[in-house]
């Protein structure tokens, strides 16, 4: 059964630019760990720091992200239909006819969202500037007086539900809220824990659109070594040599276009896992996460990522495995107490 943090987190919305009510779930939870103090940057990215008492401990960075793909209200046309662009990677055919939220200063409107008809389409493809979402309004006006401003939010009610499988689960947001719970499991675990590095754990904001808060989160704490903790898309349904399966174990990510993982943190995993036990699966993706941001900041930084493998992201809900998470879990938590001042400085080296 998953644990209620990730099904608190879920429900929560907030796209990039709008993580403020998992900014406060965050705040509060981290609270309650007398052995943290909490930061925040100028972004708004959160985080918990226990601070080590070895003299020049190294720092450990761990990191998910609070933000989710959604959309924002760009125009309100005369007839009172609202014009959308999206926040994150999106495909316009995800969209038509699903019922969205619009958060309004006054709260939730809800509409739907039409597009022209197949038979009065050009193209085959659909894109978001083809689609327009009916809130009932029938003027500008009417659609203003409800409540509508340019830059509202949009988004949609978690369709949360367990399949006939039990290891499996369909939410919205499990991109990237399995980071942030991830993250606030971590504090509580090594409250109290006396560690050979300073921990800075917590999440980051507007990764979805070019990974913002890690650069700035990544400046301010300075780390040795950064994780990041993220959902990744697998495609195992169609393909089933796809790298990356449900319920396979977590996702060690060997390359993306913005972080060919270090050779020998990419050889720690593995042996970490094997000896371990923990099931894991080497995995590629053409996005990043915030690893790569972190990865060329300062004068370089060991960052990776422990994935968890989902179907279906950056769409209005996705599929994932329980023991891809126990996975990931277990992994993070021996990476943790396995890490120390020289087993950093020597997968420094690992490269040289």
């Amino acid at each position: 059964m998953l644990k209620k943090v990730y099904k608190d987190l879920f429900d929560l919305e907030g796209t990039s630019g709008y993580e403020h009510s998992i900014r406060a779930y965050m705040k509060n939870y981290m609270e309650k760990y007398q052995s943290y103090d909490i930061k925040t940057d100028g972004l708004g990215s959160i985080f918990a720091i226990k601070k080590s008492k070895l003299i020049d401990a190294p720092t450990v960075m761990v990191a998910g992200h609070m933000d989710e793909v959604g959309l924002i209200v760009v125009g309100i046309t005369e007839q009172g239909m609202l014009k959308m662009n999206n926040i994150g990677g999106l495909n316009g055919e995800v969209f038509v006819s699903q019922v969205l939220n619009v958060h309004t200063k006054d709260g939730v409107i809800k509409g739907v969202v039409g597009a022209l008809p197949p038979h009065l389409k050009k193209g085959q493809n659909t894109n978001l500037s083809d689609l327009i979402l009916d809130i009932g309004a029938s003027s500008k006006e009417e659609a203003k007086h409800f409540g509508v401003e340019l830059g509202n939010m949009i988004l949609w009610d978690n369709p949360f539900f367990y399949t006939k499988n039990q290891n499996r689960l369909i939410s919205k947001s499990i991109d990237n809220r399995y980071g942030c719970g991830l993250a606030l499991e971590t504090v509580s675990h090594f409250d109290g824990i006396e560690l050979p590095f300073h921990l800075v754990v917590g999440a980051t904001v507007q990764e979805e659109v070019g990974l913002r808060g890690a650069e700035t989160a990544t400046n301010l704490f300075n780390p040795d070594v950064f994780i990041a903790l993220d959902a990744s898309p697998v495609n195992d349904a169609l393909d089933k040599e796809a790298l990356g399966k449900l319920g396979e174990g977590f996702l060690i990510r060997m390359y993306d276009p913005r972080n060919i993982m270090h050779q020998g943190l990419l050889d720690y995993f593995v042996k970490l896992a094997t000896k371990h036990k923990i099931k894991y699966q080497h995995f590629m993706s053409l996005g990043g996460t915030d690893a790569a941001k972190a990865l060329d900041m300062n004068r370089g930084v060991l960052a990776t990522t422990i994935g968890l493998p989902a179907r279906y992201i950056h769409s209005t809900a996705a599929m994932m495995d329980l023991r891809d998470l126990d996975a990931a879990r277990n992994m993070l938590f021996k990476v943790l107490k396995d890490l120390n001042p020289d087993k950093i400085q020597k997968l420094k080296e690992a490269n040289s």
